[in-house]
């Protein structure tokens, strides 16, 4: 029992320490790292009843073979429903929070909400399946989330940025791409993954490293760029009022001081030169 937990905590735990060793600048405090890995766990609840309602009042008299129902079934019953309840947690945590500062800071949050949902998948599937489940899942279903929630945290880093730059269309449009872009991701995952035959495991193993490679270039690229969401003025305008207040005046002295001629603060001669000269 206890390998097969160390089993399914493990790989997801990895991944957590490397993403959390790629922000350079200012680490995120532990506790809202903790709750966001904590929503992520939570968020397997609504995610399996949503899917079992998903199923019993759309799925239930479709034909299980047919293409329309892999589609269905993968996009919509499974990757768009729990896509949604990871942004759901992500959000309501993160959007207003203080420390959101980052864009990068975005995937890093989306990355714990994922992961943390991978981790309770995990555990399920691992005691109900066995080791060899867990070792096909450490190289596969999870690093496929942690790849799904960098894509959703870029582009939810993004939406941050633009919405305090005051542009709301654009910020409109990164929010939905940061939904869309881990649905399609998600779902095509899923039904490569159910369909029976060699073409169909090549195609799913060629998908899957291609997601990985472009997710860790958008990770490191990301990491590296470090485009802050508040800048210079955004903090001045953030800092208490006597501060301002005090380090404006000195400032002006400062420069009326050092801009005045040095003849100026010379002493000058005495204007009568009557007496004799030697």
């Amino acid at each position: 029992m206890d390998t097969l937990l160390v089993l399914a905590v493990l790989p997801g735990a990895i991944l957590l320490y490397y993403v959390y060793k790629l922000d350079p600048v200012e680490k995120e405090p532990p506790k809202l790292l903790a709750s966001l890995l904590a929503l992520g766990i939570v968020s397997v609840i609504p995610a399996v009843l949503l899917e079992m309602l998903f199923d019993g009042l759309v799925l239930k008299n479709w034909s299980v073979s047919s293409s329309t129902y892999l589609i269905v079934e993968n996009f919509l019953g499974i990757a768009l429903i729990e896509e949604l309840c990871k942004f759901f947690f992500l959000s309501i945590r993160t959007w207003n929070n203080r420390d959101f500062d980052y864009v990068f800071d975005g995937i890093v949050y989306a990355v714990f909400v994922s992961l943390g949902f991978a981790i309770a998948e995990n555990i399920m599937y691992v005691f109900e399946y066995g080791f060899s489940t867990g070792v096909m899942r450490a190289f596969t279903a999870i690093p496929g989330h942690c790849v799904f929630a960098v894509f959703m945290g870029f582009f939810y880093g993004e939406a941050k940025l633009a919405r305090v730059q005051g542009n709301g269309g654009l910020m409109v449009g990164y929010l939905v791409l940061a939904v869309i872009v881990p649905v399609l991701c998600h779902g095509l995952y899923d039904m490569l993954a159910s369909i029976d035959g060699v073409f169909a495991l090549l195609a799913f193993f060629a998908v899957l490293i291609l997601m990985v490679v472009v997710g860790l270039r958008v990770l490191k690229v990301s990491s590296k760029e470090q485009k802050r969401i508040y800048g210079p003025q955004q903090q001045n305008q953030q800092q208490p009022q006597y501060q301002q207040q005090y380090q404006q005046p000195q400032q002006q002295w400062g420069q009326q001081r050092y801009q005045q001629p040095y003849q100026q603060q010379r002493p000058q001669p005495p204007q009568d030169r009557s007496w004799p000269q030697g």
